[in-house]
């Protein structure tokens, strides 16, 4: 039987990282290892040394690699290195350039000699119409577009702290091993997957790509134009920030009255939408710039809306309810004593059932993955979809569960669409007593019966983990919470902007001594949902091993920690890695953004002492010092350096300073400062990317022909299923459902009269 924590234990992972930087590449070489690790798999870790000098004044790997065995090794030594882990290992992560892998002998095909049952998840450099692109993730994102995106304290492109990329390209390379590792138990072989940063920021965006043949204003307010939707945090009276949140049913009205404002008369949405809601949060900025913060979050604590703290990253760890729910875990550290760190951030446990029921087969031979696996998706808003839409696209047979009046997000159409494409719909009224006999043979059909709903919800409406168990013992039974099951900070509401707040990303986006900024492209909520699709599939390669059953639990908060989970707490106090100046340019001199003489913005990378000596010698910077300066890690001055080189790159239009900068083999790249349909139109009509599979495109009822980004991971030997290429009506596939699942012409007719199911309109 296995224990909470333990469910992957046996399994060897192997995470080798070379040539690539902390600061560069951090999560994408990082955190598969630590997410396999935490699902009890024993990790070992390959990296290269010397270290690049970027990375000097950074830590985070004392809290990536937390259990881990580290094993450094020269370059020469690397191939030798991995071979000898091949032979034992179940998954290999690979991170680096070719030059320092495949050309070494470090690659599948070798790999796959050596161990015919092993899986090898590749993050790689990739490239697309404009050429190849760098395993910096700076420069990816600048030449993207990435970079004009976000919402600064100045106009033009900011750097983005959130590291958007690496984040993507780890959770899709960590979901597509997980997903080989599943398969192998039926065919014993293994097989490849490969993606890359740029790749992984598609994975994290799908809210903002996108293209309607005929949009409506709510598509058009994502995919073609930023939303100006305001911030909503403010400034106390002792310089510390709130986030206010009045998305939910009532609760702006609530806080209007509550903060004695007169009521709105349109409402929160459309207040939104005119504007009225900014003139409205300029006086709130007046009012809370009156007390300090603790006083206000007592004031506005267990309220219909919600209010939290805007932290910086990592001081969340020391929160007593992180600790309570598992989220914060002490770790001895040789240098640095005792250190909080991110816990688990998914917990798959055994529960037993009927012992040796399997899964059906596949429905053809050549069927891969999770065809043959059904999936019953009774999530709402956008990181519960997310969640199922990813294992769709692994091949399974999703049914969308949502209200006859429609999920209240079909009419946030970008949300809505950036997670349900792939799944066949059914409207169902859960709070009909004639909906329990649906939902016992839904619950009997489904392999994983998936859900996000707030505590409390699933058991007044009947698909809480016991009722279901009740009419499947085997199902793999997930739950994405916000703040977990248990602890004080389980009841609240929770989504992904307040997260935001609570984890670090708004106050460290807004960059040092300025104001937090908030990012309107869920991407903590897309993240949450990757998190839980590699929570499931972990509990369907163990149920397919010991036939039991399993319970899987993630949370929204643990996700949001995660894009920060280098950040970590010391004896001396929290140590967060690189700090963000106040102008939003970057970590200092050697990783950051400049403004050239054409007002265009560069974006420069020198990843070592070789390369900064190449930077001064091309740019004639005599003034700089001999060695680049570390990245700043504290609140403070910006560095000399920086300053000397703001006003060399001011002498010249910014392709000029890239081109040279090349020809000298120092990484650079023109920041493109683009708006948000180009943003959207450079990745989904770019030809490299449409050749490899990087944009799918369907019908979505009135709506036409439409593209988003697909899923950013291929894989091999054999290719993936194919998921069915649709967002689906309300109720479309109710009728061809219920038939399904064994409900006669009578029985269909009673259910439709009755109003407890519907069909398409």
């Amino acid at each position: 039987m296995t224990e909470e924590g333990t469910a992957l234990r046996g399994v060897r992972v192997v995470e080798v990282a070379t040539g690539v930087s902390l600061v560069g590449a951090g999560l994408a070489a990082n955190l598969p290892g630590a997410l396999c690790r935490d699902f009890g798999a024993e990790v070992t870790r390959i990296e290269t040394s010397p270290r690049p000098s970027l990375d000097t004044s950074v830590e985070w790997s004392r809290a990536w690699s937390r259990d881990k065995q580290v094993v450094e090794v020269a370059v020469t030594g690397l191939a030798a290195a991995v071979d000898r882990v091949a032979g034992d290992a179940d998954i290999i992560f690979l991170a680096g350039p070719e030059e320092s892998l495949e050309r070494q002998g470090v690659g599948y095909e070798k790999l796959a000699r050596l161990n015919p049952r092993l899986i090898v998840s590749r993050i790689r450099p990739s490239y697309n119409a404009s050429g190849p692109l760098s395993d910096f993730e700076l420069l990816v994102h600048a030449r993207s577009g990435l970079l004009s995106q976000f919402r600064g304290h100045r106009p033009g492109p900011v750097f983005c702290d959130l590291t958007i990329g690496s984040a993507g390209a780890a959770l899709a390379a960590t979901v597509g091993a997980l997903a080989c590792l599943y398969e192998r138990e039926t065919t014993g072989v293994g097989g490849w997957v490969e993606t890359s940063i740029y790749d992984g920021t598609l994975a994290i965006l799908p809210m903002i790509i996108g293209r309607a043949e005929r949009p409506s204003p709510a598509l058009e307010s994502k995919w073609a134009r930023a939303d100006p939707t305001p911030p909503l945090s403010f400034r106390c009276a002792d310089g510390e920030y709130i986030q206010l949140w009045m998305g939910a049913k009532g609760a702006y009205e609530a806080f209007l009255e509550h903060i004695g404002d007169p009521p709105s008369e349109a409402g929160y949405a459309a207040d939104m939408r005119s504007g009225a809601i900014i003139e409205r949060s300029e006086q709130w900025a007046r009012r809370f710039a009156t007390a300090d913060r603790a006083r206000w979050l007592m004031d506005l604590a267990d309220r219909d809306f919600r209010c939290e703290p805007v932290l910086r990253p990592g001081q969340a760890l020391v929160e007593d309810h992180l600790a309570t729910i598992g989220l914060s875990v002490e770790h001895h550290d040789d240098e640095r004593g005792t250190i909080t760190v991110l816990g688990p951030v998914g917990q798959v446990t055994p529960r037993p059932g009927t012992v040796g029921r399997h899964e059906r087969p596949p429905s053809e031979p050549s069927a891969r993955l999770l065809a043959g696996i059904r999936i019953l998706d009774l999530s709402a808003y956008l990181a519960g979809p997310v969640t199922a839409s990813v294992l769709s696209e692994l091949g399974a047979d999703v049914v969308k569960v949502e209200p006859t009046t429609g999920d209240a997000h079909r009419w946030v159409e970008a949300m809505f669409a950036a997670g349900q494409r792939g799944k066949r719909a059914i409207a169902l009224d859960l709070k009909s007593s004639a909906a329990a006999d649906v939902l016992h043979r839904l619950f009997e059909w489904s392999d994983v019966v998936h859900h996000n709903s707030r505590l409390g919800l699933a058991e007044k409406l009947g698909y809480d983990e016991d009722t279901v168990r009740h009419s499947n013992p085997n199902v793999i039974y997930c739950h994405a919470s916000g703040f977990g099951s248990h602890g004080q900070w389980s009841p609240r509401p929770a989504n992904d902007h307040l997260m935001q707040a609570l984890c670090g990303t708004e106050a460290a986006g807004g960059g040092a001594g300025r104001g937090p900024t908030y990012l309107d492209w869920g991407a903590i909520d897309v993240a949450s949902g990757w998190i839980a699709a590699c929570g499931i599939l972990v509990g369907l390669y163990v149920r397919r091993r010991t036939g039991m059953g399993q319970s899987v639990a993630t949370t929204l908060l643990g996700a949001g920690l995660t894009l920060k989970s280098g950040a970590f707490v010391a004896l001396d106090g929290v140590v967060e890695g690189p700090i963000l100046d106040g102008e939003q340019t970057g970590y200092g001199a050697a990783y950051r953004i400049y403004r050239a003489q054409d007002g265009a913005w560069l974006a420069l990378v020198v990843p070592d002492s070789a390369t900064w000596s190449r930077l001064r010698d091309a740019i004639g910077a005599g003034a700089l010092p001999v060695d680049p300066p570390p990245l700043r890690t504290a609140i403070g001055e910006r560095q000399p350096a920086e300053e000397i080189l703001e006003g060399v790159f001011e002498a010249k239009p910014a392709d000029e300073w890239v081109a040279l900068l090349g020809d000298a083999g120092v990484p650079a790249a023109v920041v493109l400062d683009i708006d948000r349909a180009e943003f959207v139109a450079r990745i989904l009509d770019d030809t490299v990317n449409r050749q490899l599979g990087r944009v799918t495109t369907f019908e979505w009822g009135d709506h036409g022909r439409v593209e988003q980004a697909a899923f950013p991971a291929r894989f091999g030997p054999l290719r993936r299923p194919s998921p069915p290429g649709m967002i689906p009506a309300l109720g479309q596939h109710t009728t061809e459902i219920l038939v399904a699942l064994g409900f006669n012409e009578e029985e269909l007719s009673g259910l439709a009269a009755a109003g407890v199911c519907v069909g398409p309109a």
